[in-house]
């Protein structure tokens, strides 16, 4: 296990020049691209040990002790590798040293994943948000921060391609998730940029071999897909980077020409509208019913039936919800 320095940075004043203004690109971002102010907030930081997480605790540590915010680390011990004692061991050291409240976990994510029928990453990722949104409530959190960085959103926006993800969430994740109350500060900046900021300041990370385990899919991309765009593009992230605003502007705009829309959607709305945005309006109803995955091609046939005016046609969508064409629009409900 890497030593834990005895000291590390807990200002941009301990900081050099560079990484300060680092730090503050980082608090720009999450201003001008999230609309959240760090100035004051209370953050709980998603805390694994890694590279991505460990330059994100240090660079929200540092910009909060000049904001006058507070952070609280959360550590989930999936108990799925022999060194995950030992990793949380570290992550308990180093939160020590910089001064930061630290929430650690543990969770049989294998024995859950087998009792419940999921995936161990399906079962790992429900077991951390079950965690961050615990840590929300106890500590009075603002949001959770997780250290995603552009290299990850890279990852994202294939396999969202694969799975023919439409458009905008082909653009890849969002940075910001106020239902989950989440945070990606680091999601346009890349990963060697978190590599050179923690080797500078001799700050040690743990790594995890798991992320090399190429039975998972996103290992795959990571090592064989990204390295391919970036062969026949260098700027690819830079791209990718370009891709994910426009993502987040027509977001924004479709979130807004979608607001009032309910469980109840009359023909004298949808007479009005462009498919673009009778789709947008199905989705966002079903979405209001609850999360899970909305397929397109069902979207599309229950358009197709409003249009033809299949009065009774019932169309089935993942978590219990229903969408059924009468004689006055479409009507959407949930199994409660």
């Amino acid at each position: 296990m890497p030593d834990v320095p005895s000291s590390l940075p807990r200002s941009l004043q301990d900081l050099p020049p560079r990484w300060a203004h680092f730090c503050l690109g980082i608090e720009r971002f999450v201003a001008e691209e999230l609309g959240v102010e760090l100035a004051g907030k209370r953050l709980a930081v998603g805390f694994s040990g890694g590279i991505d997480s460990t330059a994100l605790l240090l660079s929200l540590r540092c910009l909060t002790a000049r904001g006058g915010g507070r952070i609280v680390a959360a550590h989930l011990n999936h108990r799925l590798r022999p060194e995950a004692d030992e990793d949380a061991r570290w992550v308990a050291a180093l939160c020590a040293t910089l001064g930061v409240p630290c929430v650690i976990r543990e969770a049989d994510v294998a024995t859950l994943a087998e009792d419940s029928g999921a995936g161990i990453e399906e079962t790992g990722r429900q077991a951390r948000y079950a965690l961050y949104a615990d840590v929300l409530t106890d500590h009075g959190a603002d949001f959770v921060a997780l250290g995603h960085h552009l290299d990850d959103l890279a990852e994202d926006v294939l396999m969202r391609l694969a799975r023919g993800t439409a458009w905008p969430g082909l653009a890849g994740m969002s940075g910001r998730d106020d239902t989950r109350r989440l945070l990606r500060p680091l999601l346009l900046t890349p990963k060697a940029e978190l590599a050179a900021f923690l080797a500078e300041l001799g700050v040690p990370w743990r790594e995890d071999a798991s992320n090399e385990d190429q039975r998972w899919s996103r290992n795959r991309v990571r090592a064989s897909l990204v390295p391919l765009f970036l062969r026949e593009n260098p700027s690819f992230l830079d791209s990718v980077a370009r891709l994910w605003r426009v993502g987040e502007m027509d977001r924004d705009y479709w979130g807004v020409q979608t607001a009032s829309v309910g469980e109840r959607i009359p023909n004298a709305v949808l007479s009005k509208a462009h498919r673009a945005l009778r789709l947008r309006l199905y989705k966002a109803a079903l979405d209001r019913l609850g999360s899970a995955q909305v397929l397109s091609d069902t979207l599309w046939g229950l358009d197709r039936a409003w249009q033809a005016h299949r009065v009774g046609a019932v169309f089935q969508f993942p978590g219990e919800k229903t969408a059924v064409v009468t004689s006055h629009g479409v009507v959407f409900s949930a199994k409660h």
